[in-house]
């Protein structure tokens, strides 16, 4: 996938402006202040939103995995089946041990086991897997169940994520750092910086390696 010179508008506001882009192979974690345009790009590339200028191109099959999700009266296995894509999800459920879910009501499950369902979903559609704060709601457990499963299947996928988790940089093969639209870092988790991390967030971080992790604090 390659984004070259995109840039939306919403509303009176632009919310991208110049983004160039250049998937690499496994995990790219996408990390920015509320408002930078994260949410917004994720949207444009799976074409949910019409850039002004610029395009994305893309030659893998996309899925999406959406930050925010809707209640629905239907089934948790009907969900997982709905829409025109169809995959393989059965290898997912099970990965995710949630196999007891699919004949419950999707509108009953917790907000943890809805994120997984769609996950789930997400995973069984593309080959490119696109998540908008797929650790949002989730408890410790199920957090690391996710991240193992990336760490499992980015040999056969790629992915592209949002978090607001700065740890989430020690599973990220590739980091993309957005401020106020821009694109201000994109390249490797080794080069990215407690002082660039600081000047996008404006606060200051820092970070301490233990046993081989990155830790992150703010002061």
């Amino acid at each position: 996938m390659i984004v070259k010179g995109l840039k939306v508008k919403l509303g009176k506001k632009i919310v991208l402006d110049n983004v160039n882009i250049e998937l690499r192979p496994g995990i790219t974690l996408i990390l920015g202040p509320n408002g930078s345009g994260k949410t917004t790009l994720l949207k444009t590339i799976i074409g949910m939103i019409e850039p002004i200028e610029g395009k994305v191109i893309v030659n893998e099959n996309l899925s999406y995995s959406p930050a925010e999700f809707y209640t629905v009266n239907m089934k948790t296995i009907d969900v997982i089946l709905a829409g025109r894509k169809k995959g393989e999800y059965q290898k997912y459920i099970e990965l995710f041990n949630i196999a007891d879910l699919m004949e419950n009501d999707f509108q009953n499950l917790s907000s943890g086991q809805k994120r997984l369902v769609l996950i789930v979903k997400a995973l069984g559609e593309g080959d490119l897997v696109i998540m908008d704060e797929p650790f949002a709601n989730l408890d410790m457990k199920n957090r690391m169940i996710v991240l193992d499963s990336l760490l499992k299947l980015k040999s056969e996928k790629n992915f592209i994520i949002t978090s607001h988790e700065l740890e989430v940089i020690n599973y990220a093969d590739e980091i993309i750092l957005v401020k106020n639209g821009k694109v201000v870092y994109s390249g490797s988790k080794e080069n990215v910086s407690d002082l660039i991390l600081s000047q996008v967030y404006d606060v200051r971080i820092r970070s301490l390696v233990v046993a081989g992790r990155r830790f992150f604090f703010h002061e």
